[in-house]
């Protein structure tokens, strides 16, 4: 081997060698820092939903940023309202109504260990944390959940002004990530993450939308059967309808709980509005939003959900389908559109 090929071979081992280093740190800090850049994340995520937001305003005549200040001010001054009016209220309910959850859980543990089911030893609490929001309150912990009910404020005031300055310049940080990449490539970057923006805009709108159906229809339901909490089991439903597949299963859960704190047939009433809900939200919201939004597979969604849940915990599970969504994006643009020439053509068109 000559000297130059001697020196080529040093120059590209120390390429893949520096390429392996760099990935494994890139790991690393990811897995230690993962709850920061989950909280980045759910910024970039409400700024999108910002973004997506201010195009009302816009069709009304105004301009832009003049229809993001409306859109920061509406959402902050009803999270601000939200919190005076009743925010201590609805921790305490939201308390009391974990407490008969968690009683109920025991009695029906206690019926089946009569029955001759054990379920773990008799003096052990069912956990309820890893079904419900967290009660304490909204974003009261990165490494447990990015969007809860209510409480602690400190990380919601990073995820609101991330999003804030994220929406209020998209252009400076997109270019930023663009400049890191060849000249040649940087159209086609650039192009690819508009994408990716959109398909979170259309995303968040069909959940959105799922969550408001969920919502209205349960509290109404719940409370015309004469549910106790009524308003805070819709709520939790609708909020738990942000987490495809897995949300609005668990959803039903403390419905069914505190229908059975009240009677039997106070649960089987609880049931059918569950019933009822998904009903409504699987054959009205879902059908409306698809048109608009691109449907990501069933099987591909619940895995996610289930890894991220391994891997991260409860945030992961809440911000895996988003996450998925965009590098559903990134991989179909750059890796099988660019890299390998398109996508393979179903057996009837080939």
């Amino acid at each position: 081997m000559t000297s130059d090929e001697q020196a080529k071979f040093a120059r590209l081992t120390f390429l893949i060698a520096g390429i392996i280093l760099a990935m494994v740190l890139a790991t690393m800090i990811f897995w230690k820092a993962a709850s920061g850049f989950f909280l980045i994340f759910g910024g970039l995520l409400l700024g999108t939903a910002f973004s997506g937001l201010a195009r009302l305003p816009r069709k009304l005549g105004l301009p832009r940023r003049a229809g993001l200040v409306l859109v920061y001010l509406v959402v902050v001054g009803g999270l601000a309202a939200a919190m005076a009016w009743g925010g201590i209220t609805l921790v305490q309910q939201m308390q009391s109504l974990v407490r008969l959850m968690e009683e109920q859980l025991q009695t029906i543990s206690g019926a089946l260990r009569d029955m001759g089911i054990n379920l773990g030893s008799e003096g052990q609490s069912a956990d309820l944390a890893s079904l419900l929001p967290n009660p304490a309150g909204i974003f009261s912990s990165a490494s447990q959940a990015v969007f809860s009910i209510l409480g602690g404020l400190g990380n919601l005031f990073v995820v609101v002004f991330i999003a804030i300055f994220v929406s209020w310049q998209p252009g400076l940080y997109a270019r930023g990530i663009v400049s890191l990449f060849p000249k040649s490539k940087r159209p086609r970057i650039a192009e690819t993450l508009h994408r990716a923006a959109q398909e979170l805009i259309l995303w968040l709108g069909g959940q959105g939308l799922s969550m408001t159906v969920i919502f209205l229809v349960g509290w109404i339901g719940l409370w015309l059967i004469g549910m106790p909490s009524a308003f805070l089991l819709a709520l939790q439903a609708g909020l738990l309808a942000f987490i495809p597949t897995l949300g609005p299963f668990i959803a039903g859960i403390p419905i069914v709980l505190v229908g059975l704190a009240e009677s039997p047939q106070m649960a089987l009433y609880g049931l059918g509005v569950y019933l009822l809900i998904q009903g409504v939200e699987s054959n009205v919201a879902q059908p409306v939003a698809q048109r608009w939004m691109t449907a990501l597979p069933p099987a591909l969604t619940l895995g996610s959900q289930l890894v991220f849940g391994l891997l991260f915990g409860t945030v992961g599970v809440a911000l895996a389908v988003p996450v998925l969504a965009v590098i559903k994006v990134l991989v179909e643009e750059l890796y099988i559109q660019d890299g390998l020439g398109g996508p393979a053509l179903p057996e009837k068109d080939r």
